[in-house]
């Protein structure tokens, strides 16, 4: 593994930590989903550049599938969450 795929894993790890504490703290729901995403989708940039490079390894993967399945689990269990952050985030 290189840089960018170790990168983009820590990321993915510091977004799926976040998404899962905004849950467990409502007070805090708004920073921590924002922090998760943002954390999620840098985690994806990297994660293309580093399919742009042809690292080697499979890792690469793993922020840009945890991307869409928590995209996807977050939308089919609540919705009006995504429109909740979003929201937040214009605000």
């Amino acid at each position: 593994m290189k840089r960018l795929s170790n990168w983009s894993i820590v990321l993915a790890v510091i977004g799926i930590l976040s998404f899962c504490c905004s849950f467990v703290f409502p007070k805090a729901f708004e920073p921590l989903m924002a922090i998760g995403f943002g954390a999620l989708l840098i985690g994806m940039l990297i994660s293309f550049g580093a399919m742009l490079k042809s690292e080697k390894g499979k890792s690469k993967y793993l922020a840009v599938a945890a991307f869409f399945l928590l995209g996807f689990i977050l939308v089919w269990n609540e919705p009006f969450q995504i429109v909740r952050l979003l929201t937040w985030m214009k605000n």
